[in-house]
């Protein structure tokens, strides 16, 4: 069995400078699109190749949302470190953002991954080697363009000591479908490597912390049989980032807590009924941008909240 790895938070003047890695894809990029099409039907030929993309607008597209994440970030958040921006390609880098930002760091995915499985479109293949390779706060946060920041949150809100915050929940089994079964995947994974069988953890689409040595150790010593998975878009065989984080919690290398913003998670076709003063009441929402109506519905609370440029943008 492994044994719970400690480890100091980086302190400057005070207060705990912690990473954010986020993953992007601009699905409305010329670029990405002709790439994406090429890899994934690779012999439709012609106009009947385009057709092929409407469904997956539901998965990539960004609905023009994502200034809103920047802006959430700047206000709520000042404990920021360094946002690591995960991208395919050039193109893909948001035309609002700020260039010459020091504090946004982006990572091509040619930087990071095995070529094997480039051109890459799988979240999962994508966070988990960044995370092996990637240099990153002592303690980081794990995000996707879903997640805001919604009131303002300190380093103590997902860190204590320099051991992350979590909500430890166990659950009989995680079912059959795709994403369960890559949790399961995971499970698995993590039973075998700490030497006994790891609990179902409960999975939260929101904001996830972690520790880069635990991670590090973890990813460095299953690296082989992890990288054997990384294909290009996600299937049954996969891994993701979430074993991290039952590996944390399975080690005692996290802390169960309560005051980790684990609350608001609003699926976009109920936002429309749902008050705003219930989305104010969490620190941290995720706004999972499933159909028409629920975006029209988040841009407005987001522009309501959000309306003016931040320092991240030009």
């Amino acid at each position: 069995m492994h044994t719970c790895i400690t480890l100091s938070s980086i302190r400057v003047h005070g207060w705990l400078a912690m990473d954010i890695v986020i993953p992007y894809v601009d699905f409305d990029d010329p670029a990405w699109q002709d790439v994406f099409l090429r890899e994934k039907f690779p012999r439709v030929r012609g106009k009947a190749r385009r057709l092929l993309l409407a469904p997956f607008k539901k998965r990539f597209a960004s609905y023009g949302l994502f200034k809103y994440w920047w802006r959430a970030l700047d206000a709520n958040f000042k404990d920021v470190g360094k946002v690591h921006l995960l991208l395919m390609q050039e193109s893909q880098y948001p035309d609002f953002l700020r260039t010459d930002d020091e504090r946004v760091v982006v990572h091509y995915h040619r930087d990071f991954m095995p070529c094997k499985a480039l051109p890459c479109f799988n979240s999962s293949a994508i966070e988990l080697c960044a995370l092996h390779s990637i240099e990153l706060s002592s303690v980081f946060l794990l995000a996707n363009d879903d997640m805001y920041f919604n009131q303002e949150c300190t380093a103590s809100d997902f860190e204590e000591g320099g051991r992350p915050l979590t909500k430890i929940a166990v659950k009989d089994h995680y079912g059959d479908g795709l994403f369960q079964t890559i949790l399961e995947n995971g499970r698995r994974l993590v039973s075998r490597h700490v030497g006994k069988c790891c609990p179902h953890y409960a999975w939260h689409h929101l904001l996830q912390a972690y520790q880069e040595q635990y991670c590090k150790q973890f990813l460095n010593s299953e690296w082989e049989e992890i990288e054997k998975r990384l294909g290009q878009f996600r299937d049954r065989h996969d891994y993701n980032h979430m074993m991290l984080m039952m590996g944390q919690d399975l080690e005692g290398v996290s802390i169960s807590s309560e005051r980790f913003p684990y609350k608001g998670y609003f699926e976009c076709p109920r936002l429309p009924d749902t008050p705003r003063e219930e989305l104010l009441k969490h620190k941290v929402i995720c706004l999972n941008d499933t159909d028409a109506t629920g975006i029209h519905a988040a841009r407005a609370y987001l522009e309501m909240r959000y309306p003016a440029k931040c320092s991240f943008e030009k």
